[in-house]
């Protein structure tokens, strides 16, 4: 073979081996190439106290005498009292704790089924059936993007890291390139995350392919901070949104910025997340949200509106009329006239199988590396692709649901709003309401009868849907299910029901909130029928007076 042909020969072999590691589980779409973000300025600064500043100057020195941050150890020498209470803390343990209150280690020895099942009610997610190993990996390599650490990850060696919350100039890791601040350095420029955390979790499995007794994550913390300007202090907004921002792509609201400018006013007034989520002894303050059951102990643990706004807001020619509404209407009902993009559908059909993934990426990463395609930024981007496959968006501005909801209803299934006007102590709030699509196994009466409805059933595990037959790619069909593994799920069914998360944040102020007859009107956006309100009634309400 001449020079020429063994050069294109192997020019071949490249372009192959690189489609072949980057492209395996990539359902559809192209790879945009990931751009370096020029550091914007912040157009809110949250302020500091000297005593702040005096504690992250000594944190300076203290790392600078460590030669850098060594993990969490660097913290615990001199906060015994706060590692013990963090870990402990929902963030940490994540909803696993026995009726004693320890770590549930073993989804079996839990008073509560954990963030694993709860995070998001259509991740087809079942510690009673799913792999053992399937959900210690999915825990281990891909929640751990945004848990501190501690908790049901310490047996990997990935103890609490304190500076996921307490690092104000830029924790590196997640999915937040290029979309959300990660933090704010000291000249007020905005710093973006590159994904370093996720992608090391990722190595990490990869190494081992998805051993869990070998998998070590104890360097995770370390890598994350490698190249960064060490600032710790009281958590800014940023930090939560580094992780939080998952969240808001379920509601269509933020409490941050979005191209550049804050999308609520109190973000941006300078206001931290703690002045409304009051936390003590690091347990962080909950609302009384539709979709947040877990750790009921905190459930109205932080402010809401009338705790720092009077009983009737309003003033002015119209302020009867408006604070009349408030017996009705929630307040982010009017003041939160801009949504936006947030999940549209989640479609679990394809399955996800974490174990045969692992297995792969085990031979895949030291090729990747070899030809310097396993950077941060490149393997986030190709997460993002391949979420895709089971995901898709509104884009920003989209209508959002109204319903009735009572807060002090627990609902317990899948998160639906399930008041309506005659409760008196319900009000109309705005949801954003997400299609879904997965299998369950048939076996609950409920489910088949109506497979649209609220109940929760009993999902098929997520790996079982990809080995019958959509291998993560595309939807398995109901006959691949029902006729794999000898009929395992013979009875299984494909159910559709909708699933209600309530908005908050993005709060306009006054002179950007919804007017009259955005709602009050022949096209206005709010569906009177829907709400309960009779054919006379609803001609009512559209009429503008």
């Amino acid at each position: 073979m001449s020079g020429k042909r063994r050069i294109l020969g192997c020019t071949a072999i490249f372009f192959f081996l690189v489609l072949l590691i980057f492209g395996l589980y990539a359902c559809t779409g192209s790879r945009k190439e990931a751009k370096e973000e020029t550091p914007q300025v912040a157009p809110v600064i949250f302020g500091e106290t000297q005593e702040e500043i005096r504690i992250e100057e000594m944190h300076q020195r203290v790392f600078a005498q460590l030669g850098g941050y060594k993990g969490p150890e660097s913290c615990y020498a001199c906060h015994q009292e706060a590692y013990a209470d963090v870990s402990m803390s929902y963030h940490v343990h994540q909803g696993r704790i026995t009726a004693s209150g320890e770590i549930a280690y073993l989804p079996s020895n839990s008073a509560d089924v954990g963030m694993y099942h709860r995070w998001y009610p259509l991740s087809n997610l079942d510690h009673k059936s799913e792999p053992e190993k399937h959900w210690k990996q999915m825990e281990s390599i891909f929640c751990a993007q945004c848990h501190p650490g501690g908790g049901v990850l310490k047996p990997y060696g990935m103890d609490v890291d304190c500076l996921i919350c307490h690092q104000k100039s830029g924790y590196k890791g997640g999915q937040g390139l290029g979309r959300t601040p990660a933090g704010i350095d000291p000249r007020g420029n905005m710093i973006q995350s590159n994904g370093a955390r996720l992608a090391s979790l990722m190595m990490a499995g990869a190494a081992v392919g998805g051993d869990m007794d070998e998998i070590d994550l104890s360097n995770i913390a370390v890598k994350a901070m490698e190249g960064v300007e060490l600032r710790v202090g009281k958590p800014n907004p940023d930090n939560c949104n580094f992780c939080h921002w998952r969240t808001n792509g379920k509601r269509g609201t933020r409490y941050g910025m979005f191209k550049g400018k804050p999308t609520d006013v109190h973000y941006a007034a300078g206001m931290r997340c703690q002045e409304c989520h009051v936390t003590v002894d690091h347990q962080i303050g909950k609302g009384k949200i539709l979709d947040a059951i877990g750790t009921p102990e905190l459930r109205g643990t932080m402010k809401t509106c009338d705790t720092c706004h009077p009983e009737e807001p309003h003033t002015g020619e119209y302020a009867d009329e408006l604070n009349y509404h408030m017996a009705q209407m929630a307040c982010e009902t009017c003041h939160i006239p801009q949504t936006y993009p947030a999940a549209k559908r989640i479609n679990w059909l394809p399955g996800m199988d974490m174990e045969k993934m692992m297995e792969q990426y085990e031979w895949m990463m030291p090729v990747a590396k070899l030809f310097g395609m396993a950077s941060p930024e490149m393997m986030t981007e190709q997460i993002n692709e391949m979420i895709q496959c089971y995901k898709s968006l509104k884009p920003a501005g989209f209508k959002p649901t109204y319903a009735w909801y009572n807060p002090d209803i627990i609902w317990k299934q899948i998160p639906y709003p399930n008041a309506d006007r005659n409760d008196p102590n319900a009000r109309i709030w705005p949801f954003n309401v997400v299609d879904s699509a997965f299998f369950s196994d048939g076996t609950d009466p409920e489910a088949v009868a109506a497979p649209d409805s609220f109940v929760n059933s009993h999902p098929v595990p997520k790996a079982y849907v990809a080995r019958a037959g959509g291998k993560g790619e595309e939807d398995t069909t109901l006959s691949e299910m029902r006729s794999w593994n000898d009929g395992q799920y013979a009875s299984a069914i494909i159910r559709n029901p909708p699933i209600y998360f309530q908005q908050f944040h993005s709060i306009a102020p006054a002179s950007e909130a919804l007017a009259c007859n955005d709602c009050h009107a022949s096209s206005g956006r709010m569906d009177f029928a829907a709400l309960g309100y009779t054919p006379a009634e609803v001609e009512d309400l559209k009429q503008l007076r």
